[in-house]
């Protein structure tokens, strides 16, 4: 992920994620960005441009049983949805990111 510009002078203004402590979704991450020899310390990011926006939650929703409205907010800082696995890595060959849309629901086709 040398190739990463993401909060460099010469790259967008981006968030880091960091490393999951689960181990088995953490060696996913290494996986998947290709850093075979890489081992993360606490400090290790990877930037939100190698999530499918999907994978992002940029806001927080709760039911109001008083109003009976779903009261949604912004995050003040996003976080990554459960699970998730980077996946767009620019600037790689194509064989290497999965950086296709993914796939459509049947129902909404």
């Amino acid at each position: 992920m040398a190739a990463c510009k993401g909060n460099y002078a010469t790259g967008p203004k981006v968030i880091g994620f960091s490393f999951p402590l689960d181990e088995v979704l953490r060696q996913k991450w290494i996986s998947a960005i290709h850093g075979d020899n890489f081992v993360p310390t606490k400090q290790s990011v990877v930037c939100e441009l190698h999530f499918h926006p999907d994978d992002i939650e940029r806001s927080t929703s709760m039911y109001d049983p008083k109003s009976g409205k779903l009261l949604t907010v912004p995050l003040d800082q996003p976080r990554i949805k459960k699970g998730a696995v980077p996946s767009l890595l620019p600037g790689c060959p194509s064989y290497l990111s999965k950086s296709a849309s993914k796939r459509e629901n049947p129902e909404d086709r």
